[in-house]
């Protein structure tokens, strides 16, 4: 495996298998009464599918009476457990379905980090950074700094490929996802701007903290050698948001293109299997017609591991 193709690619995306659908509609029947009703709740079970095994995996759900429908979540390996917290105004179909999609997404990155650990995998930087934004947005107190790290979350391979999952989610049942669309336009329009002493010290802080974060958590020695060549070993800051932008650039036509295979799988009703995938040629944007090519596994290279796209 090629643990950095170069600064900024980053390869640890694994594929999803469908298994996450099932085991989503598995908890859900448990408990989608309860939410419906505003009532807290948590349930326990085990995953025994092929691909996917997790002992005891326990959800829970915290609903409130609140001032919007809001829903977050997260999930944790190998402590197997998934944390809803919902507030609502109003329980209607939406946002029941959207809570269910929220679901999906945290099932989806168990999946992927069991994958990481079943194969014995180094900690890979997409999960890595993934873990220490939170601690970041604690410290960052200025503007751009917080920007950054919007940006740097939202460019993850294995959460956009949770959010492109999402979306084929709700594509399946005629619905929009707005958040893709979100996320696409922040990516779309990021900015570099002539930072302030406080912002130079923030960016700064936040690249060694990445930087030791990946460090400290992986043990392969072939990715650390890389690691010291990559984006985040970068001293120059203004160097440094030069390759971000080069990275997020990709990232936009990463997301562009992998919305259209959905677009026209739905189109033609053609339910995407995740045991399917498109071959992509060297240059993708030369070939606008996916039908020419060769069907593997869709998901696999397609929403996640494609590996001529940048990664962060």
């Amino acid at each position: 495996m090629s643990y950095i193709l170069n600064y900024f690619n980053f390869n640890e995306s694994k594929s999803i298998s469908n298994s996450c659908e099932k085991v989503l509609n598995d908890i859900w029947k448990l408990i989608n009464d309860d939410i419906k009703n505003i009532k807290s709740g948590s349930c326990k079970l085990n995953i025994l599918e092929p691909d996917f095994k997790v002992d005891g995996l326990m959800v829970k759900y915290n609903v409130n009476i609140g001032k919007n429908n809001y829903c977050d979540a997260t999930a944790y390996l190998p402590k197997s457990s998934i944390n809803l917290d919902i507030d609502v105004v109003d329980m209607d179909d939406e946002f029941l379905y959207y809570i269910e999609s929220v679901l999906f997404h945290e099932l989806l990155h168990l999946y992927q980090h069991y994958n990481l650990l079943l194969n014995n995998k180094f900690r890979p930087e997409s999960f890595s950074i993934g873990s220490i934004l939170p601690q970041l947005k604690k410290i960052v107190k200025t503007e751009y700094g917080n920007y950054i790290l919007d940006i740097l979350y939202f460019s993850l391979s294995h959460e956009l490929s949770a959010q492109l999952h999402q979306y084929y989610f709700y594509k399946k049942k005629n619905k929009d996802y707005k958040k893709i669309e979100n996320i696409k336009q922040l990516l779309s329009s990021f900015s570099i701007k002539k930072l302030n002493d406080d912002e130079l010290k923030e960016l700064i802080k936040i690249k060694n903290h990445i930087l030791n974060s990946i460090d400290f958590y992986s043990t392969n020695k072939k990715y650390k050698k890389d690691i010291s060549k990559s984006l985040w070993n970068e001293s120059n800051i203004d160097i440094f948001l030069n390759k971000l932008s080069d990275i997020v650039k990709n990232k936009v036509k990463w997301i562009v293109k992998k919305m259209k295979i959905i677009d026209s799988k739905i189109l033609k009703d053609d339910e995407i299997r995740y045991d399917e995938t498109i071959s992509l040629p060297t240059n993708w944007d030369d070939h606008e017609n996916v039908e020419k090519y060769e069907i593997y596994s869709f998901i696999k290279e397609n929403l996640n591991d494609c590996k001529i796209i940048d990664f962060i």
